[in-house]
């Protein structure tokens, strides 16, 4: 049996693989420590969503992995006082949000 860490390496030896995806959205460190941030602040976090303009549904989604709005994220890293960096600078997506104004 193989082990997810396994299969990727083994996809990552492949380089148009790697090269597909290193262009997709992944879950970044950034997004769980917020996610775990509004987890500890769950008496809140519907306060926290209401002041920062962010659907429930939109972090329900976050929350479970399913989509990611990098510019809500950023809002969310921002009200916390934590560092954005990562996610505007490693994020493939974040610039494509700022350009279109997703997520605002």
């Amino acid at each position: 049996m193989l082990f997810f860490k396994e299969l990727l390496e083994e996809k990552f030896k492949d380089k148009p693989f790697l090269s597909l995806y290193n262009k997709e959205c992944h879950i970044c460190t950034a997004t769980m420590k917020v996610v775990a941030r509004m987890t500890a602040n769950e008496d809140t976090r519907d306060e926290i969503l209401a002041l920062l303009g962010i659907d429930p549904s939109d972090f329900q989604a976050l929350e479970a992995g399913d989509h990611c709005r990098p510019l809500q994220v950023a809002r969310l890293l921002n009200h916390f006082g934590m560092d954005v960096s990562e996610l505007t600078a490693r994020c493939p997506r974040y610039s494509k949000e700022m350009d279109s104004g997703v997520g605002k």
